[in-house]
């Protein structure tokens, strides 16, 4: 065959495949972009490692006002608040980049839960321990009874660099990084007795106390986005969330009368524990 039509056959033979190649659909992900979004999440948390620690100093008096001794107890308790569940909105911001030539994805993301989750339970018991002396000397037990003692977790804030795998339209992606969550805690109804000559609530009229705190924490996230449109994806993320321990403390002072004794003193302590949540999340999220 002439060296000319060889060429001119093969350039018209290549022609189907240079505008096959040329009208191939690209994926819809950008290789680069900012987003922002917004959805809801399904949670699941837990509240280990709860401790409340209290303890009593008193002085003993008679009824004519003379000083007989002085006291003191103390002891811990370990409530079990179970699990709880909730459904909450999310919304996140974040960015990512693709390593050019490569699959390979990164960025970081900012991100809000308002959770809403708490534990509880009812007539904790304070086992107390300890002893008298003065005039008159010896041990005793005794227990704080709180009527319910509670613990929620409202808002989380989260921070997570993540490195991800593109498959054209999207790509899976897993990170982890630090929390900020609102953790509030609850102390209702707290009454010490003492077992002496027979029962005394030493510490008077019931008290509650509470506090919320801002605390730190680290979450592991793992993920896949979904590009339905050219600026618009669907984020589908599990994560896994514990706090650090947060300890707060408690004091009233007490003044009890009764016809043959009275009991002057402090009821103070402290209660501490965590919260871990696991959460399911999906987000629409539009890329600018």
């Amino acid at each position: 065959m002439n060296p000319r039509m060889l060429c001119v056959a093969v350039c018209f033979s290549a022609m189907p495949l240079a505008v096959q190649a040329q009208e191939a659909p690209k994926g819809l992900m950008p290789a680069n972009g900012i987003f922002a979004g917004a959805g809801g999440a399904w949670n699941g948390a837990t509240f280990p490692n709860q401790d409340i620690y209290g303890y009593g100093i008193s002085e003993i008096y008679t009824i004519l006002h003379i000083h007989v001794a002085d006291g003191a107890a103390a002891g811990n308790a370990y409530p079990k608040l179970g699990s709880d569940s909730s459904v909450s909105p999310v919304l996140q911001l974040g960015f990512y980049r693709s390593v050019e030539g490569t699959p390979w994805v990164w960025g970081a993301k900012f991100s809000y839960n308002q959770v809403g989750v708490s534990g509880s339970q009812e007539n904790v018991l304070i086992p107390q321990a300890g002893g008298y002396d003065g005039l008159i000397t010896g041990t005793f037990t005794g227990n704080y009874l709180l009527r319910s003692y509670d613990v929620s977790l409202n808002n989380q804030f989260a921070l997570v660099p993540f490195l991800g795998y593109s498959f054209g339209n999207g790509f899976i992606y897993g990170g982890a990084g630090p929390t900020l969550s609102r953790i509030t805690s609850n102390m209702n109804g707290l009454i010490g007795f003492a077992e002496l000559d027979h029962r005394y609530a030493v510490s008077g009229a019931p008290v509650s106390f509470s506090a919320s705190n801002w605390v730190w924490g680290g979450t592991a996230v793992a993920g896949i986005t979904y590009f339905f449109a050219r600026n618009w994806f669907l984020d589908l993320n599990y994560s896994y969330t514990a706090s650090t321990t947060v300890t707060n403390s408690f004091s009233n002072r007490f003044d009890t009368v009764y016809p043959t004794v009275e009991f002057k003193g402090l009821s103070a302590g402290t209660y501490s524990g965590t919260v871990n949540n696991q959460a399911l999340a999906l987000t629409i999220n539009y890329v600018f």
